[in-house]
């Protein structure tokens, strides 16, 4: 039987696939969470800005239909809208609020 000092070249071959995959999946593993990272980020920075504005307009009798809050960058826009409910004319604001990023969502406030 022969005395062996070291690896083959197969072995040492198929080691450094292996570790180049597992390398590869890691670091992609690493870009997917910084993305997905920012974009829970931007969606908390939405829903505080429409909390914020629902409270504005819950609270604040003066409160302009449009306008924009630049030291917290985002901005609403109203649209009134009225649904009929059985012999009442429900009347509500339907609010667009968006964020520096682009994003947007929409919330209604009762009036």
């Amino acid at each position: 039987m022969r005395n062996r000092k070291g690896f083959t070249l197969m072995e040492v071959l198929v080691a450094s696939a292996i570790a180049g995959l597992v390398i590869t999946g890691g670091f992609r593993l690493i870009a997917m969470s910084y993305k997905l990272m920012s974009e829970i980020e931007s969606e908390r920075q939405l829903i505080s800005a429409a909390r914020e504005v629902w409270l504005r307009f819950r609270t604040d009798e003066n409160m302009p239909d449009n306008g924009t809050d630049d030291k917290k960058n985002f901005s609403w826009q109203t649209e009134r809208d009225s649904i009929p409910v059985d012999d009442y004319e429900l009347e509500f604001k339907r609010v667009t609020v968006t964020i520096a990023d682009g994003r947007s969502t929409v919330i209604y406030v009762a009036q």
